[in-house]
């Protein structure tokens, strides 16, 4: 595993576990520790100054989400991405995010769209000073908000659950080209509610969520080593 946790710090977070979990979770999205990356408990713990019993528990939780793979007297090991999970993960969330969307709407529009100005206005901004992180972070904020706005926050949490293959293939589309697409498409969104046009909404939030699946085979191609192979 060499180096790849040197640039992690340990956050405070509500217990060791959440904080260990946390941790890796970014670092193995983002592809700072890439598919085939082993992993030591051992290790882990004494990088983030914990017990191994949270580092256990992390790996436990990781890999039911399906990023690692704990093997009983073997290596742990960073999951490849899945093509099948990565699309359904798509499904999930555009069934959940849209019903979201319309509860939102009804109920808390005004505020709704108010507070996607800023966010994309940040996003914008994170746009000019080339910060794919800071980028990444409001893009996902622009999609928590959609959830809490409807009274639903608990299924942002839900969706993250489903997510995490499809978060790998987007941090492998972050280019400032692709970036600023993802920030157009945000712009769509909110300027239908701002037209007070609903169904153009929506039809605007399947495209965006869908707007992956075009490029999966071409990621493949140039990432070869980061799927599964195909059955």
């Amino acid at each position: 595993m060499g180096t790849k946790l040197a640039s992690f710090a340990a956050r405070p977070l509500q217990t060791a576990t959440d904080q260990v979990f946390d941790t890796l979770y970014q670092a193995i999205i983002s592809l700072e520790l890439p598919p085939g990356t082993k992993m030591s408990e051992a290790e882990i713990a004494g990088r983030l100054d914990v017990s191994r019993q949270p580092v256990r528990d992390a790996f436990y939780r990781l890999s039911k989400i399906g990023l690692l793979e704990v093997r009983p007297q073997r290596a742990t090991l960073v999951t490849k991405i899945s093509e099948t999970a990565v699309l359904n993960a798509a499904f999930v969330r555009i069934a959940l995010e849209v019903e979201c969307l319309r509860a939102a709407f009804e109920q808390d529009g005004e505020r709704l769209i108010v507070q996607l100005r800023d966010n994309i206005a940040a996003q914008q901004h994170a746009l000019d000073s080339t910060d794919p992180a800071a980028f990444h972070a409001l893009d996902e904020e622009f999609h928590r908000l959609i959830c809490e706005h409807a009274g639903h926050e608990h299924v942002w949490g839900l969706i993250q659950d489903h997510k995490a293959h499809l978060d790998r293939v987007r941090y492998l589309t972050l280019s400032q080209a692709h970036r600023a697409r993802v920030r157009g498409e945000h712009n769509e969104i909110l300027s239908a509610l701002e037209a007070d046009n609903f169904p153009l909404a929506e039809l605007n939030l399947r495209r965006h969520l869908t707007g992956i699946k075009p490029h999966l085979e071409s990621l493949r191609v140039k990432h070869a080593g980061y799927f599964e192979e195909r059955p």
